[in-house]
């Protein structure tokens, strides 16, 4: 959840879920001497799945699900956005297999009913090259 500026501990504490990553308006970023808004995030693990990103999809509104009411009313006194950033790796290897993604009806629920949007990002990369580099070392 982003929004201008909110203290993420009163999220983390009405939540009852330690986030993957927090960051207040203010502090210092990666790119930029001081970020323009707050965050909230919950993320999976990176490089966990690359095929069936639906799983990962599952595994973090499993977490939330039972949280939409507490959500709801955060994103309303805080005035908070809240996207389901969905970030996929193609494998452009014409031996491997591509990912698969889909919502099963529970997600498309807790979408609807908290209003996240999506946001689908998707990097190519391609590992027969790599398997040629490791094969020449």
């Amino acid at each position: 959840m982003t929004g201008d500026d909110f203290d993420t501990h009163v999220v983390t504490k009405r939540i009852g879920i330690i986030p993957t990553e927090t960051w207040n308006k203010g502090d210092k970023g990666k790119y930029k001497p001081a970020l323009d808004y707050s965050c909230w995030k919950l993320s999976t693990d990176k490089g966990r799945e690359y095929l069936m990103v639906d799983n990962l999809i599952n595994e973090i509104v499993e977490k939330l699900f039972d949280k939409i009411e507490i959500i709801n009313e955060l994103k309303n006194q805080y005035n908070l956005e809240s996207v389901l950033e969905i970030v996929m790796y193609i494998d452009i290897n014409e031996k491997q297999l591509t990912p698969s993604l889909g919502h099963d009806l529970k997600v498309i629920e807790f979408l609807y009913r908290t209003q996240t949007t999506t946001d689908v990002d998707i990097h190519r990369f391609n590992s027969a090259i790599n398997e040629t580099e490791k094969n020449a070392l």
